[in-house]
């Protein structure tokens, strides 16, 4: 069994996109600013993440530091997009006051925020916290296409905690 896989993009550009993918679950992780300069980077990669099914993508939005209303319409797009596709689609971690006040104020946040998902502005989670949102048995990412992030080989994910 070969280990998880994780997809990432260049940060270069004011976003870093990476994702985790499992048998049933993708983690992904933005970093950065989601606007309409950069929101094709998420976008391919979560389109990447539901060509392997999983039952869930999970945006991790910790460490996001801006995103305008043309990155809401992406998420919601990304939302629907994975509804289609017979998942879910769901924001975790810490959501950032400037994020939450966009999702209130859109009156979208019960579509996207999920459970264990907080709004605060101070807290930041360590690659062992993010990998515990997907525990499962390990998937290979595809080939990269064009357009699409190149996979590399990762650490499997640790066991949640109770």
């Amino acid at each position: 069994m070969t280990g998880p896989a994780r997809m990432g993009t260049d940060a270069t550009v004011g976003l870093h996109v990476e994702a985790l993918l499992t048998s049933d679950c993708a983690a992904v992780y933005v970093a950065g600013e989601l606007d309409l300069d950069t929101a094709e980077q998420l976008v391919q990669t979560v389109r990447t993440c539901l060509t392997h099914r999983p039952n869930v993508v999970r945006v991790d939005v910790s460490e996001l530091a801006f995103c305008d209303w043309y990155g809401l319409k992406t998420l919601l797009s990304l939302h629907r997009e994975a509804q289609g596709a017979g998942c879910a689609l769901k924001l975790s971690g810490a959501v950032r006051p400037q994020l939450a006040r966009l999702l209130a104020a859109a009156g979208t946040g019960h579509l996207l925020t999920a459970t264990g998902a907080q709004p605060t502005g101070t807290a930041r989670t360590t690659g062992t916290a993010r990998r515990r949102h997907c525990v499962a048995a390990p998937l290979a990412a595809p080939g990269p296409g064009p357009g699409v992030p190149s996979a590399r080989p990762a650490t499997a994910p640790e066991p949640a905690m109770a």
